[in-house]
């Protein structure tokens, strides 16, 4: 594995780079972002997505005959830490741009692929994602939301929960039992269901950290066509892990630009900050922390970029993209206790209080941090797939 960059990797580098400098406003920027409220931030993030859209900067792995860029995974890379290192918002659309999108151009019929792939490239719309249940959550197999085809249609009913901007969301990707009689892990199928849809009802679920970004969808006899349904009726299954191994695998190159920008803020907060009359950074416990973290961070980046350059000879991502959520849900628990530790009371303060802490997103990340090790599969179902699929141990 090479980590220079080659002649046209820096080339592409700096087209971005400049393209981001011409396009980029100063109000679209993370900085400026983190205290404006919800409605208009989703606002100004929507109107930077179209820009994105309009300069041809979505969806820039995908095929260029499905209007992406056909880049590399190692371009991908370049392209995550050029748009972190710029302050541009991060994409409101994740769902789509980075696990519906690619799937439905990998098992997506023609006439699929014309009708979903340009809006998720255009910035136009918002998926959200229908999988989780309440009594069907790590045991995702087991759910109970139900499809009955009637005529041209599959009627739709149940519940789903933790789905990430429903509220905002244009289209859902939903899993749904559609045969009865099966083994549980065969009678499901993906369907692709139009949130304007009657029968469909949106509950917000009002979190620990002051916002709603998970919600409750509730479906009443919702009727889908079923030319709506995403690989063949019953393995949806199937279609549903091929999702699942996009959200846990390059997409860590996501989540680390985040897990750096914080070390960074911790790092010249430990050095900036005194305590007993001497600054943090001179405490040998907070030092160690600190290199552990910093350690942590470059451990995951260095074995991420090895599984891509597998992708790079054309391997789709397989089980050891769970190796990589049980790493970086673990990393940012970790980053996160510390940024409380560094901080002490004073950090407990939200976001909007008149005694807010300078870094006032850090007790939201810190809230936030405690679900990573449940969502997208718990850590002990990433135990699991690691034992069974690459070790071949035997199921427990």
């Amino acid at each position: 594995m090479d980590l220079n960059l080659t002649p046209s990797e820096e080339a592409f580098r700096q087209e971005l780079s400049d393209w981001l400098q011409d396009n980029l406003t100063d109000e679209q920027k993370t900085t400026r972002l983190k205290g404006l409220p919800e409605e208009q931030s989703l606002e100004l993030r929507r109107a930077w997505e179209r820009k994105l859209g309009e300069g041809g900067w979505l969806g820039v792995s995908w095929p260029k005959e499905f209007g992406g860029r056909g880049v590399t995974a190692m371009e991908y890379v370049i392209y995550l830490e050029e748009m972190f290192r710029a302050q541009a918002p991060h994409p409101v659309d994740t769902l789509g741009l980075s696990l519906v999108g690619p799937t439905v151009v990998d098992v997506g019929t023609d006439e699929q692929k014309q009708r979903f792939v340009k809006p998720i490239l255009r910035g136009e719309v918002i998926w959200c994602q229908g999988f989780s249940e309440p009594n069907a959550g790590s045991d995702l197999a087991g759910l109970q939301t139900r499809a009955d085809l009637d005529g041209d249609d599959w009627v739709v009913n149940g519940q789903k929960i933790w789905s990430s901007q429903a509220q905002n969301a244009d289209w859902c990707a939903l899993l749904a039992r559609t045969d009865q009689d099966a083994p549980k892990h065969k009678g499901i199928s993906f369907l692709l269901v139009d949130m304007t849809s009657p029968g469909i009802s949106v509950r917000p679920i009002k979190q620990i950290s002051g916002s709603s970004e998970f919600n409750e969808i509730f479906f009443d006899n919702v009727r889908v066509p079923k030319e709506n349904i995403l690989g063949e009726p019953n393995n949806g299954w199937r279609v549903a892990n091929r999702l699942l191994a996009y959200e846990r695998g390059v997409i860590t190159m996501e989540m680390l630009s985040g897990y750096q920008q914080q070390w960074d803020e911790m790092r010249e907060f430990a050095r900036n900050t005194k305590r007993n009359g001497r600054p943090l950074v001179e405490d040998p416990r907070i030092r160690e922390r600190l290199a552990q973290s910093y350690t942590d961070i470059q451990l995951m980046r260095l074995a991420n970029l090895r599984y891509i350059t597998r992708y790079v000879r054309g391997e789709a991502p397989g089980a050891e993209t769970s190796i990589m959520k049980l790493y970086w849900a673990s990393t940012e628990q970790g980053l996160c206790d510390l940024a409380m530790s560094l901080a002490g009371p004073e950090a407990l303060a939200m976001p909007g209080s008149p005694r807010a802490f300078a870094h006032d997103d850090w007790i939201t990340k810190y809230l936030m941090s405690r679900v990573s090790t449940v969502y997208g599969g718990t850590l002990d179902i990433q135990r699991n797939i690691i034992a069974e699929r690459i070790f071949g141990l035997p199921r427990g």
